[in-house]
């Protein structure tokens, strides 16, 4: 696999190649682009132990430019929780480009190599997280539903005094983090990395940033957060936490209020259904009393995970809902095929299709003239699948027709739980 022409890229400068990261030349060439695009990696005794464990255990595809890397795209395997199954998902974790090579095409052509990788390899969904919205529309993917997040009093959180002392968690301790991650509680939508690399270099990215958690009776870590501070009164922010009973998820609350008397705010996404103001003692007071200070509480909303499917195949099987069953026709536009290579094994999922779901869901090529038919791109169509927009709000946003007949029958029958990733890829 010595790489293939990007024959996409367009404009006056010359073709790039796209091939398989090489650590002897590709190496110092990323970093620098991570330092250009602004993901420095601090230490720069420690900028190269840090980037080989961002990218350790993942496909590294780079765009090669005149003899140099300019691009790359970084996928690592792991699992979704779809209802009660896992689902193979390939993550892109990093898509970064050179100051002298952006505006040609390079980050969608690379990104859409590895996720043809990917998929060749049995990923059957993608996901990432965006800068913004619109750009990675034109490999096919489609957005999640919103991450909640707001600034509380820790001193408001009604929740039981601490009641012992927690476990101090540094960069040493990573391995112990990630397995307390992989068996943390996960509803459906919940999202698993592989490998251990992936949380060694988050802690060791930032070198403020702290972990405090729980050791279970037979001495594993069963819960835990990871927080970066701000000063000396805050806010904090908890950049996640995984526990394994809804005990250890109060208890963590318990050590965050613990820091009340020193840290006046703590910035917190809310947790997988779970509505944090619940927990909070007259948070309207606290909210109207700290309008437009250092810690604000107003609520923040925001969708920037998005999805999209590679394996229709293995993503349909995975629907297994109580109930009637709905079929249709299915007319998918796949917008990668533009991004892809011309010899690429995997060429989307573009196509016509029958679809069947319910109790026991499947999809077969073709099309019957006694079915109603929706026509969707692969992002609208993947949205409705994991359940992050309902069928009739997919018509009036995205690239979703259908007779109003069938949308009202397919929000009857894909009735799903809200989908929460809870792992920023």
């Amino acid at each position: 696999d010595g790489g293939r022409a990007a024959t996409d890229i367009i404009g006056a400068m010359p073709c790039a190649t796209i091939r398989p990261y090489n650590p002897d030349c590709d190496r110092l060439p990323c970093i620098r682009i991570m330092e250009e695009i602004g993901w420095g990696l601090g230490d720069e005794k420690e900028t190269g132990a840090l980037f080989d464990s961002y990218i350790s255990e993942c496909d590294v595809l780079v765009a090669e430019l005149n003899g140099e890397a300019e691009s790359f795209a970084v996928c690592r395997s792991g699992n979704l929780r779809y209802l009660e199954k896992d689902v193979p998902v390939g993550f892109i974790t990093g898509v970064g480009t050179s100051r002298i090579a952006r505006g040609r095409g390079l980050a969608l052509a690379t990104t859409a190599s590895v996720l043809e990788r990917a998929a060749c390899s049995g990923a059957a969904v993608g996901r990432l997280g965006v800068f913004d919205q619109g750009f990675y529309d034109r490999l096919g993917f489609g957005s999640l539903g919103y991450v909640r997040s707001s600034t509380i009093d820790p001193c408001r959180l009604q929740v039981p005094k601490l009641a012992r002392v927690p476990r101090r968690l540094t960069a040493d301790d990573a391995e112990d983090m990630h397995a307390c991650r992989l068996r943390r509680m996960r509803w459906h939508g919940a999202c698993n990395l592989d490998g251990v690399g992936t949380t060694r270099c988050e802690m060791a990215w930032e070198k403020s940033k702290f972990g405090l958690g729980f050791n279970s009776d037979d001495g594993r870590l069963s819960h835990c957060m990871f927080v970066k501070p701000k000063g000396e009164h805050g806010p904090y922010n908890v950049d996640w936490m995984a526990y394994e009973t809804p005990e250890q998820f109060i208890e963590l609350l318990s050590v965050l209020k613990s820091l009340g008397d020193q840290v006046h705010g703590i910035a917190i996404a809310d947790p997988p259904h779970v509505q944090l103001q619940d927990m909070l003692e007259t948070p309207f007071l606290t909210l109207r009393s700290r309008d437009g200070g250092t810690f604000d509480m107003k609520p923040r909303s925001n969708a920037w995970e998005q999805i999209r499917i590679l394996d229709l195949d293995a993503c349909i099987a995975a629907v297994q809902l109580p109930g009637e069953t709905v079929r249709f026709n299915l007319q998918l536009h796949d917008p990668i095929t533009e991004w892809l290579p011309a010899d690429a094994t995997w060429k989307g999922l573009a196509g016509s299709y029958v679809v069947t779901l319910g109790p026991k869901s499947s999809i077969e090529s073709g099309s019957e003239d006694t079915l109603q038919t929706l026509a969707a791109s692969v992002g609208a169509f993947t949205r409705l699948w994991i359940g992050a927009r309902p069928a009739a709000s997919l018509a009036i946003s995205d690239q979703f027709e259908c007779e109003p007949g069938l949308c009202i029958d397919l929000d009857r029958v894909m009735r799903l739980p809200t989908p929460i990733s809870d792992w920023d890829a």
